[in-house]
């Protein structure tokens, strides 16, 4: 960077030199401030001698201070033009040594999603794990149902995890018997749970957990091992507790008034959930959870729901663990 000299220090002693200079009088060369000004050129030594010096116009001295800053705005000029390119060649050499791409990715829109998903799918040599708390559509099932065949028929591992209301859906059954067949394990669960997709417990694709309005498409594409470590430990613990999709239930609803799903769907109503809201905790469809909680209603003889969850409240079905 170009030094920029400094100004005279105009101080009282410098003007006052100045004004004895320019009123010719003698002044001594160890006054103090007229160092100052024979360096920026305002006063020069008299060829006579004696202390004597004489004021030169100021026109003078400014036009070599106005040629040093066009000389140092020019080198401050070339220094802006380089920057860019020297800073690109800096970062390139940088991310040369860096990882090809970042231990946490977010992944905008449904599309971008599904291509870092297929891509991983493709990569995939031992393991996939998958947790779909929501309702698959059949155009999604049939989507991946040769890819999740492929994979199985090559060795894969694969776990996927359900909520239990999807057992009433045909395709979903019609593909859980197709990957049972064919090697995979499809567990259900009977309440709230992460949504994630493992592959070799490599990489972690999960939904984005910010605001409420955040694109529901959008997820967050995870390689860090800690973190994905971590996201299977997650899965696992509600792996444990599924019930085998064509196993016998954990929960054993012969002696109880409620299903595990109705049991589900109280919980969150007594956490102060809307039907609605209960609906999107658990996976399922608004409509699903009116059927569930009319045949409640129906069973025990309730006219409103405000009866079914004051039953609810001193049932011994409260206190069944599911």
């Amino acid at each position: 960077m170009p030094q920029v000299p400094d100004l005279p220090d105009l101080s009282d002693q410098t003007t006052h030199v100045y004004q004895q200079i320019l009123e010719g009088n003698c002044v001594p060369a160890e006054t103090p401030g007229l160092a100052e000004l024979l360096t920026t050129g305002l006063v020069v030594a008299s060829p006579h001698g004696n202390n004597t010096y004489t004021a030169i116009d100021p026109r003078y001295p400014t036009g070599e201070m106005i040629r040093q800053l066009n000389s140092l705005v020019e080198q401050l000029s070339a220094f802006t033009g380089a920057l860019p390119e020297f800073l690109t060649t800096v970062h390139d050499q940088y991310m040369s040594t860096r990882p090809p791409h970042e231990s946490v990715q977010r992944l905008r829109g449904r599309q971008l999603v599904n291509e870092h998903i297929s891509r991983e799918h493709t990569n995939a040599r031992t393991e996939i794990i998958s947790a779909q708390p929501g309702n698959r559509t059949p155009k999604d099932l049939a989507f991946s149902y040769e890819r999740d065949r492929g994979a199985l028929q090559q060795g894969l591992s694969m776990r996927t995890l359900y909520h239990s209301s999807v057992r009433r859906v045909a395709t979903v059954g019609e593909w859980a018997n197709a990957m049972t067949t064919a090697g995979g394990e499809i567990r259900t669960f009977n309440g709230r749970f992460p949504r994630a997709i493992i592959f070799d417990r490599r990489v972690a694709f999960i939904p984005v957990h910010t605001v409420p309005e955040t694109p529901p498409h959008d997820a967050v594409m995870i390689s860090d091992p800690l973190v994905v470590a971590y996201a299977v430990a997650i899965f696992d613990l509600f792996w444990e507790r599924a019930d085998s999709w064509f196993g016998s239930s954990h929960g054993d609803d012969k002696d109880s008034a409620t299903s595990a799903t109705q049991r589900a769907i109280l919980r969150e109503l007594c956490l102060g959930r809307t039907q609605s809201q209960a609906a999107k905790n658990l996976g399922i469809g608004p409509a699903w959870i009116n059927e569930q909680l009319g045949q409640l209603r129906k069973k025990l003889g309730a006219r409103t729901l405000n009866e079914v969850i004051y039953w609810w409240a001193t049932s011994p079905d409260h206190n069944l663990q599911d």
